[in-house]
């Protein structure tokens, strides 16, 4: 189909944009890999799942859009778009996610001391009784198993002096 020059600026401009989405979701990854721990083949994993989410949203669009057809600009816009976001956004994004996210760690954690501060004060007056009873109890633990081993010595010395008579 034929699309006037409007039309076609429309279409590029709207592909800059989606190469602006394309590179924040690669942030999003980026800043979930940053606060959280991966192993080397779960980022392999998510590059694939964001290849082929990328792919099928570039397809959509196409398809939709530019009704079907392939065109050099649209590819050209959506990489610009990305090139444009990566070096313009993307670093203050990455920042202040990244600041934000700390900030949320620190208020859970601080959090989490005042609701269990009271908690820990009980467990340090429980435990050390506990200890203690550990302890006796581990005493008595060593002695009955010293006991049945020996019982269980003697059933099996029984066993062989009867299986020698027989």
């Amino acid at each position: 189909m034929i699309l006037s020059m409007s039309a076609q600026a429309w279409l590029f401009l709207t592909t800059v944009a989606m190469g602006f989405v394309i590179g924040f979701a690669y942030d999003v990854f980026r800043i979930v890999r940053k606060t959280v721990s991966h192993r080397h083949w779960v980022v392999q994993l998510e590059d694939i799942i964001y290849w082929v989410g990328v792919s099928l949203l570039m397809f959509y669009f196409m398809l939709h859009r530019n009704y079907g057809e392939v065109r050099f600009f649209s590819i050209a816009g959506a990489a610009l778009g990305m090139i444009i976001y990566f070096y313009s956004l993307s670093l203050l994004v990455m920042k202040v996610s990244v600041a934000v996210i700390e900030f949320l760690k620190k208020v859970v954690l601080t959090a989490a001391r005042i609701l269990l501060g009271p908690v820990r004060l009980l467990l340090k007056i429980l435990i050390p009784p506990g200890k203690w009873l550990l302890r006796g109890a581990r005493g008595k633990m060593r002695h009955v198993k010293r006991g049945a081993g020996q019982q269980l010595r003697g059933i099996r010395r029984n066993i062989f002096i009867m299986l020698k008579k027989v």
